[in-house]
């Protein structure tokens, strides 16, 4: 089957493979997923850790890292991503059903002071380009002066392909993750 290689094309063939993913294998793939991630040498020395709330069809690296006083949130501030210090238990849902810190919270953390950030993606190239949703949130973050955390991408099998569309602002992740 020939690659639809619009972004757009991309993304509707993913979500496909998404929603035609059994719940129970998403769930077995995350907890596999998530035990590779937490075996890293990053997410072991990392002081801050930045972690997503997972959309429905998203890798849920949640229930592994519950209770790790090192995670760090994003919510969305206008176009940007902020990141805040606090427990998966105070997020709370905001657009598109996302859970994440509430307006008021405290604990924000500036983008250099994160050791390491978990990186969701539609799809990912084996050596870490990155197709997101559309919104650019990630790449405008990624793209932010000093940040030097390392990134790693989480994903499914079905989510990784040899060849993406890429645009030169467009910034890879360090390492891939998926199961």
């Amino acid at each position: 089957m020939a690659l639809p290689m619009t972004k757009p094309g991309l993304r509707t063939l993913i979500l496909q493979r998404l929603r035609a993913m059994d719940p129970g294998e998403r769930a077995r793939k995350s907890a596999e997923i998530a035990a590779k991630v937490i075996a890293t040498p990053p997410w072991r020395s990392a002081r801050l850790i930045g972690l997503f709330s997972p959309l429905p069809l998203e890798v849920n690296l949640l229930p592994a890292a519950a209770g790790d006083s090192r995670l760090c949130f994003p919510r969305v501030a206008g176009e940007r991503l902020e990141f805040h210090r606090m427990d998966a238990a105070a997020l709370r849902p905001a657009r598109w059903n996302l859970l994440e810190p509430p307006e008021d919270a405290p604990g924000r953390v500036a983008p250099e002071e994160l050791d390491l950030v978990i990186v969701p993606g539609l799809g990912f190239t084996p050596d870490g380009h990155r197709l997101g949703r559309g919104g650019g949130y990630y790449d405008r973050f990624l793209a932010t002066p000093g940040l030097r955390a390392r990134l790693i991408g989480v994903c499914f099998s079905g989510q990784v392909f040899p060849l993406l569309p890429t645009e030169g602002h467009d910034r890879p992740v360090d390492q891939l993750i998926y199961a």
